[in-house]
């Protein structure tokens, strides 16, 4: 059975699909969001390029679309990273798997593609979930972490106050699960590193 891609009607997609049909030469299908909405259970998976949601607040017609996605595998790619929690919240509860996020890199996207494609049970980004869970101002935190350097300069270069930066250096280890600063630069490095690529 083949494969369907879904995306939007832009550039961005027919590139995407055009390196992932020559990456991984399966039996592919192109559709564009609500074009698509029968026979979807003839496919063995769909992949969703996520780049046209966005982190506004409120959702749009492609979300819609994805959200009703009928399907038992559905996988998708170029997540925001800043998505919000009101908009990835309805995807996860529909089981569908987070595969990798906007920051990827192409080869690690074809990697985890292929992965999720022969898997019965996908292989999400690890880190995924709880970046979403983290702020931007507390990535760019968590980012400046790693650099080693103490609060105060932290705080200089951000433009906030060093109590400020207290307080996300707590909110960020609770919701990373660290204890203290080189677990969370450790982390940032592991989670965070794919995002610079």
């Amino acid at each position: 059975m083949p494969f369907l891609f879904l995306s939007d009607s832009g550039l961005h997609g027919d590139l995407l699909f055009s390196l992932i049909s020559e990456q991984l030469p399966l039996n592919w299908e192109k559709s564009e969001f609500g074009k698509q909405k029968h026979c979807l259970n003839t496919y063995d998976a769909i992949v969703v390029n996520c780049f046209v949601l966005t982190s506004k607040s409120t959702p749009c017609a492609e979300f819609n679309y994805i959200r009703n996605i009928n399907h038992p595998k559905v996988l998708l790619i170029n997540v925001p990273c800043d998505l919000s929690t009101h908009i990835s919240g309805p995807l996860e509860e529909r089981k569908f798997a987070f595969l990798c996020d906007s920051n990827t890199g192409q080869q690690e996207l074809i990697h985890r593609l292929e992965s999720g494609l022969r898997s019965s049970r996908p292989q999400e980004d690890p880190g995924y979930r709880t970046r979403l869970l983290l702020t931007k101002r507390e990535q760019e935190i968590l980012a400046q972490l790693t650099t080693g350097e103490p609060n105060s300069i932290i705080a200089s270069r951000l433009h906030l106050s060093e109590h400020t930066v207290k307080n996300h250096m707590y909110n960020i280890f609770r919701k990373i699960g660290v204890k203290n600063r080189l677990q969370a630069s450790n982390w940032a490095k592991l989670h965070l590193e794919v995002e610079r690529t």
